[in-house]
């Protein structure tokens, strides 16, 4: 027993070792950073008076019965740390949150943001409090008998049965105290796939008023005494790679990527993780498209360049309208999709094309049928970015040409994306800045910014400057400056795909979510 005691103090201890060195860059405050995910699937769940903790895979959901409202999400040190978590439960005497996995404990204590980790060779089984002495420490119940973690203590020792264990409710006591949970489970465990998904976890709120639920695909429910059906606590992303966000009033847009158990879909996210929306896919049809590269907004709708065409949204009615290259498009694979002046602009992968609000398709300069990576209309003109450098579209011309100011051989690089800084006309190539003064129409190009952020891919103004994404990260730069204040990939959970600002906010969409930074703590 002493050397598996040794050896369980040596895990504990090295288990701290990776979370450090995976740490984030930066100290992250969760109303500083917060991370949004697919909080589809939950594992744990466990209930104090003023929160509710909600535990995915990748992160834990603090929910306020008391307001009804989310109070955020909080991502471990260890992007790992919570994979293979099975049961939870909440400290009776600091409402903090203890959590077992198949071979280690996880505690996380919000009011400090500490969390703290063991391994537990046996493998654990279950963990419950001692109700006659809670202030003892949790005991974790394995293959070979009971262990306790001692409070302020780090390591599990050897420790006989708790004498009247406090531990998690089971789902069958959700279930036994409420029939309709299982007469109904065909309405209630049921994706937007119609595939049937399972109950994962339970907890009595604190008010003893109801049950909330964790599922294997819809998230997390909760259910009052005597109503016949639960309600949906919404929280989230249907997946977790999301591919464009676009600014919206009172929030953003966000497209995620079919995966092998969720559909492409928009979501709107409200500003302050109030609301959270997903249009279409609805329907045992999904949608008819795998990837969004790009959003846009015009009145009411929500437009998408998508690998399969370009899609029309109005949220409102929940109705999709969708077009490609049998109904008009240069090609169905659309790049860039930009609404201005009332006209919607495509660039697609061998060509540019003009879309009506009846979705009727105008092609633009038709003779040129390379890829269009970026679109800006301008006046009766389009700008274009093409592996060929910037051109222009210009009325009543049958190809695109190249103005005389960037007929030098430097100003020819591939241009992946144009916005304004003002009256300034900005392109962003794969490694730096390129912009037209307003008044003489001279170009110039900007310092390297790609040694730094890698390969570049999108950029969004903001103030005097833009916020610019690439391959190793998202940094702030101004037309003539190097990035500054980098947020690198210790930062975001994933490759940064688009970037959109608001008043207060900057919001990364990339490979593991949609990532929410507060401005005034990543500004320059």
């Amino acid at each position: 027993m002493r050397c598996v005691l040794a050896l369980a103090f040596l895990l504990s201890l090295s288990s701290r070792g990776p979370a450090a060195a995976q740490s984030p860059t930066r100290d992250w405050r969760p109303e500083d950073r917060t991370i949004i995910g697919d909080f589809t699937r939950i594992s744990a769940i466990a209930t104090t008076m003023d929160r509710v903790y909600i535990v995915s895979p990748s992160g834990v959901l603090l929910w306020n019965p008391q307001f009804q409202k989310w109070d955020g999400v909080v991502d471990p040190p260890d992007p790992g740390l919570l994979a293979g978590v099975f049961t939870g439960l909440a400290d009776p005497l600091d409402n903090s949150l203890w959590l077992a996995a198949s071979n280690s404990w996880v505690h996380y204590q919000p009011d400090i943001q500490l969390w703290e980790h063991g391994v537990v060779p046996d493998g654990v089984l279950g963990i419950a409090f001692d109700h006659n002495d809670p202030g003892a420490g949790l005991y974790l119940r394995t293959r070979s008998g009971w262990l306790q973690i001692l409070r302020g203590g780090a390591v599990a020792t050897p420790s006989n049965a708790p004498a009247q264990p406090l531990a998690p409710a089971a789902v069958a006591d959700a279930v036994r105290s409420n029939p309709g949970l299982q007469a109904n489970a065909a309405a209630i465990l049921t994706d937007n796939r119609l595939r049937s998904v399972r109950y994962t976890a339970a907890a009595r709120s604190a008010d003893n008023r109801g049950w909330f639920l964790g599922t294997s695909g819809v998230g997390a429910l909760y259910l009052p005494d005597g109503a016949a059906l639960p309600q949906r606590l919404t929280f989230g992303l249907p997946s977790v790679r999301a591919g464009a966000v676009f600014s919206w009033p009172g929030g953003v847009w966000v497209a995620t990527d079919r995966t092998s158990l969720s559909d492409a879909s928009l979501t709107f996210v409200g500003t302050e993780l109030n609301q959270f929306h997903s249009y279409p896919g609805t329907s045992a049809m999904g949608t008819p498209f795998n990837q969004v590269r790009e959003l846009a907004g015009q009145g009411r709708a929500v437009w998408a360049a998508t690998d399969l065409g370009v899609a029309r949204v109005e949220p409102a009615e929940s109705t999709l309208q969708f077009i490609d290259e049998r109904r008009g498009l240069p090609d169905s694979r659309v790049f860039a999709i930009v609404s201005r002046n009332d006209r919607i602009v495509v660039g697609t992968a061998h060509g540019v094309a003009r879309v009506s609000d009846s979705m009727r398709v105008e092609r633009i300069a038709p003779n040129y049928s390379d890829a269009v990576y970026s679109v800006f209309p301008e006046g009766d003109s389009i700008w274009a970015g093409t592996p060929a450098g910037l051109l222009l579209a210009l009325p009543n011309q049958s190809n695109l040409v190249r103005p005389s100011g960037l007929a030098s051989a430097s100003l020819q690089a591939s241009v992946v994306d144009l916005t304004t800084l003002g009256d300034t006309l900005v392109a962003l190539t794969f490694d730096q800045l390129l912009w037209r003064n307003p008044r003489s129409g001279q170009w110039t190009l900007g310092p390297n910014l790609s040694a730094l952020l890698g390969r570049l891919r999108r950029f969004v103004a903001d103030g005097p400057g833009f916020w610019i994404a690439g391959d190793r990260g998202v940094g702030f730069a101004r037309l003539s400056a190097p990035a500054l204040r980098p947020l690198s990939q210790g930062d975001l959970p994933g490759a940064a795909n688009d970037l959109a600002v608001d008043q207060d906010f900057l919001w990364v969409a990339t490979d593991g979510g949609l990532v929410r930074f507060r401005l005034d703590a990543i500004r320059p």
